[in-house]
């Protein structure tokens, strides 16, 4: 791995695997990117009664922390000495199984960004996380194992956009998908888990006028021809663009939606429902007024185009990811507005609004829905007819934290935060 490697082993407890507890929170938003977390029970109330361990980073971030058995992953960043350092805990205890640091050097980032905003992606035996050579002034994607041993790097390529690298990411039975879309044009690319290799590169050239941070969703496509899965993209420059997993060529394409940045992820916000169809929620950022957030429908192996269906009118989020359970989508928006929206139409049953702003994206959990503000309070909230607060947490940020805005991780019936240069477990005693 380029750059600076440490193995710091300061616990190895090969305790038993928790993978059928639950155990498995392997990249950005969970499984899939769905933000559900099915059959976990974790506490309403976070604090001193519920919290099983804290840790200090050794710097801050904002990537989110992800799950594999018995370790969690998260990064950090230590701007003074130019590093970006990856850690393994031990998710039970919180006790350091190890960490690695890379080279990152000067890296000048907007205010609200930093070096350790990519939350990485794992898989059996494998972690991949990304981050910025300012030396070589190329973004780099590095792999390793469970236990710290480097795998391979892979260059990314040149990187122009005004906050910062924030490239998430995700992994499809042992190919490694990213979408690296930046205001130099880019591409969407499929690499090899075992050798960092590519497998398919989609090169989209045309400058753009934004950088996008979205994660790619990997969509299980309904029908008998064609292939079974397919990634889907969406950024300033191409729109939303359906790829086939296996190859890379396009399925399908619905340009010129959006004229500022993309940060909400796709989401199939029918996934849960039990149908052979499939509504995908997109977005983007608007100047000067409501932002733009669609649904769109994918055509499917019986051919067709994509259409868009409906257009959320107020309230549409600019950073937080929405999540559905099938029935229902639930919409945070970025000042602290909550809706529920009917998922084949876009009309709101419901609103709330709740003091702070919020840039996490909301996590639904045995039917509840968890929302963490910037300020650090979390938010357990009973969704049927109306939204009711349960509980109001005190996260405790402290002083050295400008802001919290990680999603949290969810597995083993607990919740892993990270808050600033913080990891907190807490579960039900």
């Amino acid at each position: 791995m380029k750059g600076i490697a440490i193995i710091s082993w300061a616990s190895l407890l090969l305790l038993e695997s928790a993978a059928g507890e639950g155990g498995n929170w392997p990249r950005f938003r969970g499984p899939d990117g769905s933000g559900v977390a099915a059959g976990q029970e974790v506490p309403l109330k976070l604090g001193e009664s519920t919290r099983a361990w804290s840790v200090s980073l050794p710097g801050p971030g904002s990537s989110s922390p992800v799950v594999w058995g018995n370790r969690v992953f998260v990064t950090s960043e230590d701007r003074a000495r130019g590093l970006v350092g990856l850690h393994c805990y031990e998710a039970k205890t919180g006790t350091l199984l190890w960490h690695k640091e890379v080279k990152v050097g000067a890296y000048r980032t907007h205010k609200m960004n930093n070096a350790a905003a990519a939350t990485p992606a794992l898989a059996e035996d494998l972690v991949v996380f990304s981050w910025y050579d300012s030396s070589r002034k190329v973004a780099v994607l590095s792999a390793c194992s469970h236990d710290g041993k480097d795998l391979w790097d892979y260059d990314i390529g040149e990187f122009k956009g005004a906050h910062g690298l924030n490239i998430v990411p995700v992994i499809h039975e042992g190919s490694v998908i990213i979408a690296h879309l930046h205001q130099r044009g880019g591409y969407v690319a499929s690499l090899n888990g075992k050798t960092g290799e590519p497998e398919w590169k989609r090169m989209y050239p045309s400058p753009s006028p934004k950088t996008t941070y979205m994660s790619p969703l990997i969509r299980r496509r309904h029908g008998a021809d064609g292939p079974e899965y397919e990634v889907v993209v969406s950024s300033t420059s191409i729109g939303v663009r359906g790829l086939n997993v296996e190859n890379g060529l396009e399925l399908w394409s619905l340009p010129d939606l959006f004229d500022e940045r993309c940060i909400v992820s796709p989401v199939d916000i029918l996934a849960g429902s039990g149908e052979k169809d499939s509504l995908l929620t997109v977005g983007c950022k608007r100047e000067g007024g409501n932002n733009v957030f669609l649904a769109v429908r994918p055509p499917d192996a019986s051919g067709g185009k994509a259409e868009v269906v409906w257009q959320l009118e107020n309230h549409a989020p600019y950073v937080p990811t929405p999540v559905s359970d099938g029935k229902t989508l639930f919409v945070l928006s970025d000042r602290g507005v909550l809706q529920a929206v009917d998922p084949r139409s876009g009309q709101s049953k419901w609103e709330k609004k709740f003091q702070g702003n919020f840039y996490a994206s909301p996590l639904l959990i045995g039917g509840r829905l968890f929302c963490f503000s910037r300020d650090g309070e979390g938010y357990a909230i009973e969704v049927d007819k109306e939204a009711r607060v349960l509980a109001i947490s005190d996260l405790r940020p402290g002083d050295e934290v400008t802001w919290v805005d990680a999603s949290p991780a969810v597995a083993h019936n607990s919740f892993y935060l990270r808050v600033g240069a913080r990891l907190d477990c807490y579960r039900r005693k």
